[in-house]
């Protein structure tokens, strides 16, 4: 699985940790350095998104921790991977609503919805696949 926007690798750590293989990605350089020191045994890359993944190449992502409007353009820019996935868990920490609106009109299916309590926040949690995958 890719761990898209992986910031200090938490994620990525744990799920490793519990045997699965885990690809993590970071955008900016500096942000890139601080995962790679963190997760040395992992498959770290950067550049933006989905773009630096194959199709193919995991069965599904979790993009977390940015704005719905940020997913909306890592998804965009790299359609034939963000297709090929088997699943996508997306965490938008703002514009939920826009998302699964931009989600459903691109031919994705939210296949479920939770709500995230953190620190006094709530946060939308979505299980996304396309429409031709069941």
């Amino acid at each position: 699985m890719a761990d898209v926007g992986a910031g200090d690798g938490q994620l990525a750590r744990h799920l490793a940790a519990r045997g699965l293989r885990v690809l993590a990605t970071e955008r900016r350089p500096a942000s890139f350095a601080r995962l790679r020191a963190a997760l040395p045994e992992l498959d770290c890359r950067l550049g933006e998104g989905l773009a630096v993944l194959r199709p193919g190449e995991v069965e599904g992502a979790v993009v977390a921790g940015m704005g719905g409007h940020s997913i909306i353009r890592i998804l965009a820019a790299a359609p034939e991977v963000a297709r090929a996935l088997d699943w996508l868990v997306l965490q938008p920490q703002q514009h939920p609503e826009q998302l699964v609106a931009w989600l459903e009109a691109a031919g994705y299916a939210v296949r479920a919805r939770w709500v995230a309590v953190q620190g006094g926040h709530s946060y939308t949690v979505l299980l996304v696949t396309a429409h031709e995958r069941t």
